[in-house]
């Protein structure tokens, strides 16, 4: 099996990485594991989601900030006014 660092550098592209690797260190085991599976599945759309809902559930329990110019826990586009 990879390495969580090796999978998360094959999915997510280079500038979003330390950001998904944040994530899914603040993230429990089964979070993180669920994240394993859907590489394993070849679900590579569904971690890049996987890691938006765990950016989001970590914002509402104040364990990590959101900034504008994040890459992850988008639930919508944000325009510029």
């Amino acid at each position: 099996m990879k390495s969580l660092i090796k999978i998360v550098n094959e999915v997510i592209k280079k500038s979003a990485r330390k950001e998904a690797m944040e994530i899914l260190s603040k993230s429990s085991q089964k979070d993180v594991d669920e994240f394993i599976k859907y590489y394993k599945d070849k679900k590579l759309n569904i971690c890049c989601l996987h890691l938006d809902k765990l950016k989001s559930d970590l914002v509402d329990n104040n364990k990590i900030t959101h900034n504008k110019k994040d890459h992850f826990g988008h639930t919508f586009i944000e325009f510029d006014k």
